[in-house]
């Protein structure tokens, strides 16, 4: 009974507050208002696409069974339904290649000559000569590619869809400007594989006497004396033209990332042991902010964080789990996901640590950790396919994304360790180059370079061996990896200001099911942080189901690194 009058009072406070803000600035919170007429926006059009898509016919295999075999499960893409090719069984960026080595195939095997124009996105761009169109579709619906097989055809503002078996007899996709070719699988009940297309564009002698992209009258030409190529796409050969560099090209960043977390589990009664005894120690107590249960709070956060990186960011060369001696029960690991104790990357005296900033400061001693790395908590999550050009900028400056949250001025003692991390770093900047940032980072997967790391170790010894030494978060800390090295990075000409499409919500959030109805729904974040920064009693169950259904629904698809996982292909 006291918990729900607890709740009551929470909700009432939180009316009182927004009716206050409403009287000072004549209107809603923006960013309140923008996440419930964006949700409510999704809410609607998401329920026009369903109704749509259970009018129209379902696209896909002519086989008449119904319901559909459990092998070809029938999933949605935007207003159609769609015969799917099976469960999702490669990462994103594996099937950009696999659609691609398939479409070459059939064309060449039929005597075409398709080139690679180009990479964009996650899709990958061949041309192939105006007369070769017709032969061209003829190939490729009678390939026999099997069920969950699809080409859209786009003609200026005009596109369809067609099963690819039957697309030679659709008269709109014979004479379109160009064709996206790619299969259809299964992840949930949505359509994955169509940002993967391969798209087809057709190539024809204009008045210039170069070849021009049908369709255009612009610069988009080339001579058609340019010699054939092989060109090497993320260790991929594709037929080229010298016209098209694809393979070599400076506009894509092509080195080696790797993927680094730190993770805890705050449930381990051995842990959690040990935590108590050390903060007794240290008279350090509980209640602090720093010490917060929160901090540690496991609902697997990692696996789902896993499944988003397997799925989206399949480019990732390794992933390390930095822990103190602990492993997820569910956790299979491998040649590419790797347990690394904070006994291989911390002193012996440091140790045992539950400071987060020194176990960061230290992420950089990785034996075999590549050059360019990218640095998760385990609740951030990749929220739709990305490139390492997301993180890094082809020529290998890690980019730096900064948030509208400004560092702090004045600190005291109520002051959060983020923030007096963030104005230590700041004070060291100001000291060292006479400049300073204004913001924090964004609370997103942080982009660095090892070797900016291992020059902060030369240039502030003291400073580092003082925050690695503190078992517990503390004033004197420094934030390096989630804040420091990547303005030290752009001091001195490694790091550079981007941006990224980022989402941050607190699991104490009154709005809770608003952003996380957005972020399904909508699925237009590349990175997204679900938070947990304090405990919080009340409703805690609805909250935990609502959570637990949100990453099942976002990421249904388990990786290959969990242990009731069925083997991918």
């Amino acid at each position: 009974m006291s918990a729900n009058i607890a709740v009551m009072r929470g909700k009432s406070s939180r009316v009182r507050g927004l009716l206050q803000r409403y009287r000072i600035d004549r209107r809603l919170p923006p960013s309140v208002l923008d996440l419930f007429r964006s949700t409510l926006a999704l809410k609607f059009q998401t329920s026009v696409d369903q109704c749509v898509a259970r009018i129209r016919p379902t696209l896909g295999s002519n086989r008449p069974e119904w319901p559909p075999l459990e092998s070809n499960p029938i999933v949605r893409h935007g207003n159609r339904r769609l015969r799917s090719a099976g469960r999702l069984r490669r990462p994103y960026a594996d099937l950009t290649h696999e659609f691609a080595a398939s479409v070459i195939e059939v064309l060449q095997r039929d005597s075409l000559d398709p080139f690679i124009v180009g990479h964009m996105g996650n899709s990958l761009h061949f041309g192939v000569p105006l007369d070769q169109r017709d032969t061209a579709i003829r190939s490729l619906a009678s390939a026999q590619f099997g069920t969950g097989w699809y080409l859209d055809w786009v003609d200026g503002l005009r596109t369809s869809t067609v099963a690819l078996e039957c697309a030679d007899v659709s008269r709109s996709a014979r004479r379109s400007r160009s064709w996206r070719v790619y299969r259809v699988d299964a992840a949930g009940d949505l359509a994955a594989g169509p940002e993967q297309a391969v798209e087809l564009s057709f190539w024809d002698p204009g008045t210039s006497g170069e070849l021009e992209l049908v369709g255009t009258r612009g610069p988009e030409r080339f001579d058609e004396r340019s010699a054939r190529t092989v060109e090497r796409v993320d260790g991929r050969e594709y037929p080229g033209r010298t016209a098209f560099p694809v393979g070599e090209s400076f506009e894509r960043f092509s080195d080696p990332v790797d993927i680094v977390y730190t993770w805890v589990d705050g449930a381990d009664a051995n842990w959690r042991r040990t935590f108590e005894l050390c903060a007794r120690d240290e008279r350090r107590s509980l209640s602090e902010t720093a010490l917060d249960p929160a901090r540690y709070h496991s609902r697997d956060e990692l696996k789902y964080s896993l499944r988003s990186v397997w799925a989206n960011c399949g480019w990732a060369r390794n992933i390390y789990i930095v822990t103190a001696g602990q492993m997820p029960r569910w956790l299979v690991t491998d040649e590419r996901v790797k347990i690394i104790d904070h006994t291989e990357i911390l002193p012996s005296s440091a140790l045992p640590t539950f400071n987060s900033h020194a176990i960061e400061a230290a992420l950089h001693r990785i034996d075999g950790l590549s050059e360019h790395f990218i640095y998760f908590n385990d609740d951030m999550f990749i929220g739709r396919p990305v490139q390492p050009d997301h993180f890094f900028t082809p020529n290998g400056l890690a980019r730096v994304f900064s948030s509208r949250a400004r560092i702090h001025g004045v600190e005291d003692a109520e002051t959060l360790a983020v923030d007096t991390g963030a104005r230590r770093g700041r004070e060291l900047l100001s000291s060292r180059f006479g400049r300073v940032v204004s913001n924090k980072p964004l609370h997103s997967p942080y982009p660095l370079r090892r070797s900016v790391m291992e020059e902060i170790d030369e240039e502030f010894p003291d400073v580092i061996q003082q925050t690695t030494s503190s078992r517990f978060r503390s004033p004197t800390d420094l934030s390096v990896a989630a804040s420091f090295a990547q303005h030290y990075g752009m001091a001195i000409g490694k790091g550079v200001f981007s941006e990224i499409e980022a989402a941050y919500v607190h699991v104490e959030s009154a709005r809770l099911r608003w952003h996380l109805a957005q972020m399904l729904l909508g699925r237009f974040y590349d990175t997204f942080c679900i938070n947990e920064t304090s405990h919080v009693a009340t409703d805690a169950s609805a909250r935990e189901l609502k959570l637990s259904e949100f990453f099942e629904a976002y990421f249904p698809v388990p990786s290959p690194w969990e242990r009731t996982a069925p083997q991918h292909g």
